[in-house]
């Protein structure tokens, strides 16, 4: 394992034990054995360690997410209402494998106050309500007979089945347990939001 890798490596294990204000740069090199001047070499500083402690696997996915919810303005009512379910679980599915492809990178977004990564959840959050608003947007040009609820009302819903979906990775579940796990939070809010709308789902 050359330098670079291997100041990452403890860094990963420093930054999920301490978080990234507690720890520090001092504490990387005495563990990796390396000078802090030779992190300093590599990385501009300690966020950016963070960010190479992470990877590209969470940006990868967030890319994929936002292509696939600005489908959204696609739908075509008859066929979304007999998928939705199913490709709801392809796309827990989707998210699981980034997730079991490097769990403590994500860990380490979940962990990331004080970083970039800080609202990360929070913009995800910010896309769903959005997405789901142009959801019900296109249910009513499309003619659709439904219940329109209030938005204080969905931003809380869509907020707590983000906060839901992403206990996953604290609860260090093996990979069927979260999709079972997965599953049934689905199964909860799609029952939720037929009874709200008004809508078989």
């Amino acid at each position: 394992m050359n330098t670079k890798n291997l100041i990452i490596e403890v860094a990963r294990t420093i930054f999920l034990d301490e978080g990234f204000k507690k720890a520090n740069i001092r504490d990387i090199a005495n563990k990796a054995e390396v000078s802090t001047g030779a992190i300093y070499g590599y990385f501009e500083n300690k966020e950016k360690l963070y960010e190479a402690a992470i990877g590209p696997l969470p940006k990868e996915y967030y890319h994929k997410y936002l292509k696939a919810i600005k489908k959204i303005n696609d739908l075509d009512f008859q066929e979304t209402m007999i998928n939705i379910k199913k490709n709801h679980f392809a796309g827990i599915e989707l998210f699981l494998d980034y997730i079991y492809a490097d769990p403590i990178a994500w860990k380490l977004v979940v962990k990331g106050k004080g970083t970039s990564y800080h609202k990360h959840l929070d913009i995800i959050v910010t896309h769903e309500i959005e997405a789901f608003i142009t959801y019900l947007d296109v249910l009513e040009k499309l003619g659709v007979d439904f219940i329109r609820p209030n938005e204080n009302v969905i931003k809380v819903l869509i907020s707590n089945l983000v906060k839901d979906m992403i206990e996953i990775i604290k609860l260090d579940l093996d990979r069927d347990e979260a999709f079972e796990y997965s599953k049934q939070i689905a199964d909860f809010f799609f029952l939720g939001w037929a009874k709200l709308l008004q809508i078989k789902y």
